[in-house]
């Protein structure tokens, strides 16, 4: 009985998993598929944060397309190269075929949003999930406490008859 509330606990979770993805995929379903974190992206955003012009400009010769890569935001290079104030980035960016003028997922360029916030619809995408999560979580306690009561009742009425019959 033990194992089977575990099962079905773990198959609780692993629905959790699902739909949280699922919510994911439907958030970002009207977003640019090309759009993602990735290997790539990390790496061009952490060398152009720590002003690592030498190592951008190796990575762009190796793959010039890096330049115009985007996280699953929509906002790429150009963003993290104005964010960390990093001029020579833009410039070097720029003649890779990165545009100021493009937009992230909330429709800002790299010009004209807070630098340091996540997007809008990256805080509808986590509010979404965190909700969805919640409604799940509360689903499985109520199913852990109806076991419970079963359980309970199963015991109580046992009690109740042992309790008659002294």
């Amino acid at each position: 009985d033990f194992g089977d509330q575990q099962m079905s606990r773990a198959s609780s979770w692993a629905l959790v998993a699902v739909c949280v993805f699922a919510l994911a995929v439907v958030a970002s379903a009207n977003l640019d598929p090309s759009w993602a974190d990735t290997e790539v992206t990390t790496k061009m955003y952490n060398v152009i944060t720590n002003h690592e012009n030498d190592a951008l400009k190796k990575m762009l010769e190796e793959d010039e397309d890096a330049a115009t890569v985007r996280a699953a935001d929509g906002r790429g290079p150009m963003w993290w190269a104005h964010e960390a104030k990093n001029e020579e980035a833009m410039e070097i960016l720029k003649n890779a075929g990165a545009d100021e003028d493009w937009k992230d997922a909330d429709g800002k360029t790299c010009k004209d949003f807070t630098h340091g916030q996540m997007t809008e619809y990256m805080k509808n995408l986590f509010a979404e999930q965190e909700k969805a999560a919640e409604e799940q979580r509360r689903r499985l306690q109520e199913a852990a406490d109806q076991d419970d009561d079963d359980d309970d009742d199963d015991d109580d009425d046992d009690d109740d008859e042992e309790d008659d019959k002294e």
